[in-house]
């Protein structure tokens, strides 16, 4: 598959998705307990493949083990909770409609930052809210993100003011996109370098003249591509 057929099915996909609206939230209307779900998917995301980190997410909400009060229980016990939920395998949509059943890779690490970020947050009276309403931009909300949430770097920060409908002038600087970017400028960019917000800006800011040039926000071009080049590397025509 050529840059060009990339590009054209970039421009397609833009359009479906502003046709289409393709669902964020509006974080004003959200409760603690959403923005929360919210950012244990962000957290675990950075360490196995999308579904896998919904379909963790969805069996500690049922477990009501995203909870925005800590109620005084300490990092160890909300993680030893965390771990005992997800010992029993997960099911996660396959790509042929059918379900199949996983175990989630890492579960003692995410159960680490997930815990954490809670007791950081909430046992400090603090809310995500609060940081969102008091940030005076996207970027500024970001960095509050990074320094509170444990497992937040540049690209799920990016992605949790995404998802609940904060900003889409930000860069989800992930696998496909930078595989995008190799592709199409020639840029070699591992993943691991862009923890470094200095460098993911300066990254996002050359993805934002790239939105320019296909005429859409940054927010539209960037889930456009990584629809497209998931889809062609799944499908092997990369």
């Amino acid at each position: 598959m050529t840059v060009d057929i990339i590009n054209q099915t970039i421009r397609a996909m833009c359009l479906e998705i502003k046709t289409h609206a393709f669902a964020t939230q509006n974080w004003q209307l959200m409760t603690e307990g959403e923005f929360l779900y919210e950012a244990a998917i962000c957290i675990f995301g950075s360490q196995m493949v999308f579904e896998i980190a919904v379909a963790t997410a969805d069996r500690l909400q049922e477990r009501k083990l995203l909870q925005p009060a800590p109620r005084r229980r300490s990092v160890q016990t909300i993680e030893r909770e965390v771990i005992e939920a997800l010992a029993d395998p997960l099911p996660v949509p396959a790509s042929d409609g059918t379900q199949r059943w996983v175990r989630p890779r890492f579960k003692n690490r995410q159960a680490s930052l997930l815990a954490k970020t809670i007791v950081e947050i909430y046992g400090q009276s603090r809310t995500i809210r609060g940081f969102l309403s008091d940030a005076g931009n996207a970027r500024e909300a970001r960095e509050t993100l990074m320094q509170h949430v444990w497992g937040f770097g540049p690209k799920q920060a990016s992605l949790f003011l995404r998802r609940v409908g904060y900003c889409a002038d930000l860069a989800v600087l992930d696998v496909h996109v930078l595989d995008y970017l190799q592709l199409a400028r020639g840029l070699s960019l591992p993943p691991n370098k862009l923890g470094r917000l200095s460098l993911y800006e300066e990254i996002e800011n050359t993805f934002q003249e790239i939105a320019a040039e296909f005429g859409h926000s940054m927010g539209c071009v960037d889930l456009a591509t990584w629809l497209t080049m998931r889809v062609a590397k799944r499908e092997a025509f990369l």
